[in-house]
């Protein structure tokens, strides 16, 4: 319906260009510390079984369309990026245009809840002045790593970072430690776990 479909004015707000792990090139995973990589390139194969998928026809779509990697990847980002799940009555990913577009917080102010008819909600947890971003949670403020592989940025208000120590790969497996345990806290230094 191009123009006329009532989900135009959403899809023309999204975002053109996303940085995550399926945006990446060999040289981006290359540069990655070992559990961002790992995270990032399992996007990058999710992608792979998305597009074939399409491409197999389960979803009806114009040749062209198929044919555009730039189109299948820019839809497969905005899923990926976009849905909320739910668990009630059953594990789904649903995707609220407009409700999508409220930003990550470490100490969100907001949560978006489904109905079991499938309607959105959006509620502040607590009171929220005029004027303040309404945010929600994209993951374990703790943990960036996976925000990062899956939604393609750090949060400014995260008090960790992963490590970036690969040249201690080996010490590091035999201290029977995983780079996903390995956060460096910004304010003191400190490494976890």
């Amino acid at each position: 319906k191009g123009q006329e479909s009532p989900f135009y004015p959403w899809l023309n707000s999204l975002p053109r260009q996303f940085y995550n792990g399926v945006s990446m090139t060999n040289a981006c995973f290359d540069c990655l510390p070992p559990y961002a990589g790992w995270l990032a390139s399992n996007e990058r194969i999710n992608y792979g079984h998305f597009a074939a998928a399409l491409r197999m026809g389960y979803v009806p779509l114009n040749p062209n369309t198929l044919n555009d990697d730039e189109i299948i990847k820019w839809a497969y980002n905005v899923a990926l990026t976009r849905f909320k799940e739910v668990w009630e009555p059953t594990r789904q990913k649903l995707i609220a245009p407009m409700a999508d577009m409220l930003n990550h917080s470490a100490e969100p102010n907001c949560e978006i809840t489904f109905d079991y008819e499938g309607n959105c909600n959006v509620n502040t947890i607590y009171d929220v002045q005029p004027g303040t971003p309404l945010t929600i949670s994209l993951g374990d403020p703790t943990n960036p790593t996976p925000i990062f592989a899956q939604y393609g940025f750090l949060p400014n208000d995260c008090a960790t970072i992963f490590c970036k120590a690969m040249h201690l790969d080996p010490i590091i497996k035999y201290l029977g430690i995983d780079f996903k345990d390995l956060l460096i806290q910004t304010q003191t230094g400190e490494i976890a776990p």
